[in-house]
């Protein structure tokens, strides 16, 4: 991690060096809270695919900044795609929930990184529109293991899946499709099963975190 942040430091754009290593701090914050060779990592080393290293840094990202996380599950997570947003929307939800009126640059740097994100379509003049973010499924299945069978084969119920809001980071719109997911998991034998029978809504994995990204599973 010192190499890394050495090198984020001499290479990142910024003139000052003091805000250099502010934004090092970020980063480390953002994606390496579990170390250098952390989850990012170790999904790069197994499948190299820049669609799915876009997802879990999107999600990294919104896990560990909870302003914006909570922007996307509870602001933006309700509206239809392509819904023009009017002007104060953002500012009315940070400021209920900050508890107080956010600085004009907070709530214009909030809508800048929705936009970076995939979640905003911005242009002069126009209002602000909500745009989908399509992830792969695959970076769903990586996440459900990550998050709730790390080491081991573990069923879920539903709902506490659902509770963490995970999938609503990586784009999902409804509860509906991610049970579309798993019933595509179940069907292609990538997850022990997914059993929905009276009031029971569970999904059991077939392997554990390492397992399943040392084989390079797909969806």
């Amino acid at each position: 991690m010192d190499e890394l942040n050495e090198l984020l430091i001499k290479n990142l754009s910024q003139n000052s060096l003091e805000t250099r290593r502010r934004y090092v701090q970020s980063i480390t914050r953002w994606f390496f809270q579990d170390g250098i060779d952390g989850l990012l990592r170790k999904v790069w080393r197994a499948y190299g695919d820049e669609a799915i290293m876009h997802d879990l840094l999107r999600w990294s990202y919104l896990a560990h900044e909870p302003i914006m996380g909570a922007c996307v599950a509870d602001a933006l997570f309700p509206l239809e795609n392509g819904i023009a947003i009017p002007a104060t929307y953002f500012d009315k939800f940070l400021a209920e929930y900050l508890g107080e009126v956010p600085p004009d640059k907070t709530r214009e740097r909030t809508k800048i990184n929705f936009k970076r994100l995939g979640f905003l379509d911005r242009a002069k003049g126009k209002p602000d529109r909500l745009t989908p973010v399509i992830p792969q499924k695959t970076s769903f299945m990586i996440l459900l293991h990550h998050l709730f069978a790390p080491r081991a084969v573990r069923t879920v119920e539903l709902r506490t899946l659902l509770a963490n809001p995970f999938w609503k980071y990586l784009g999902y719109k409804s509860e509906d499709a991610v049970r579309n997911v798993l019933r595509e998991a179940d069907a292609a034998g990538v997850i022990g099963k997914y059993i929905v029978a009276d009031q029971i809504e569970q999904v059991t994995t077939r392997c554990s975190l390492d397992e399943w990204l040392k084989k390079g599973m797909r969806l």
